[in-house]
């Protein structure tokens, strides 16, 4: 019994520690919005795709859900999180106070914009009939006024999708962005996801090779965010014995 007690703590902890790791948990996120769409969502309006991974001008994006219907078409970016979550829509970075322990992420919005456009052009239709969808399906609560395609859990998620009504599209339409992007999209294996991590990664370096030198040392300057303002600004690499800062210029968005 001792022996058994014992493996079951191992094990137990070990699962504990697994689902730490950012990439299960998201997964773990994703599995439970895809089931719950398939649920809920009358499959005769509604086509549920998940974990689109779109060839782009500068390598790949990963979408995590996409929802085909006569009455437009849903790109969900899924965020499994805890904790309050503080942010605007206007700000590059969002905040998440877990336990009294900060962490910035990007603003999701900002991030599945790149999804919703690529989507728009696989699919070749007006912006408008492609809605942004951002669904925190975690026990996260939402500390600052949020935008209303901002939704906090997966009922609330099917609750957006199902309150726009408004005929867009035919069934035949439909059926066709369905074989669009699944033509369109690589295969799921995991050279694909190596792939796109590379792909994402060589973007992150692209960027920061493009940034300023600092106009009073020289050194090559870092992107950096007000935490106050959540403004972006150049500010020197050598930061605190150098302060030289430059006003922000907008790179090239690193797709995900």
């Amino acid at each position: 019994m001792k022996l058994l007690g014992y493996w079951g703590r191992l094990f137990g902890a070990s699962l504990k520690e697994a689902f730490r790791v950012p990439e299960m948990t998201g997964s773990a996120g994703e599995t439970r919005v895809s089931a719950t769409l398939r649920y809920l969502l009358d499959p005769e309006h509604y086509v549920i795709l998940d974990d689109l991974t779109l060839p782009t001008e500068n390598g790949t994006t990963q979408i995590d859900h996409v929802v085909l219907s006569r009455y437009g078409i849903f790109v969900i970016e899924t965020k499994n999180m805890s904790g309050w979550i503080f942010g605007a829509s206007d700000q590059a970075k969002w905040t998440q106070v877990h336990y009294g322990r900060k962490t910035r992420f990007q603003n999701p919005m900002r991030q599945n914009y790149q999804h919703v456009k690529v989507v728009q052009i696989v699919l070749g239709v007006e912006l408008s009939a492609v809605y942004n969808v951002v669904a925190f399906v975690g026990p996260a609560e939402p500390k600052t006024p949020m935008p209303a395609n901002v939704v906090w859990g997966v009922r609330s998620l099917t609750d957006r999708i199902g309150f726009i009504r408004e005929n867009l599209f035919s069934q035949a339409q439909v059926d066709e962005f369905k074989t669009a992007l699944e033509n369109a999209a690589k295969s799921r294996t995991q050279e694909t996801r190596r792939a796109h991590v590379q792909s994402v990664k060589a973007n992150l370096a692209a960027r920061a090779a493009s940034a300023p030198d600092c106009p009073r040392c020289g050194e090559q300057m870092r992107e950096r965010v007000n935490r106050k303002t959540g403004d972006r600004f150049w500010g020197c690499a050598r930061f605190p014995k150098c302060r030289g800062t430059k006003i922000f210029t907008q790179p090239d968005p690193v797709e995900e």
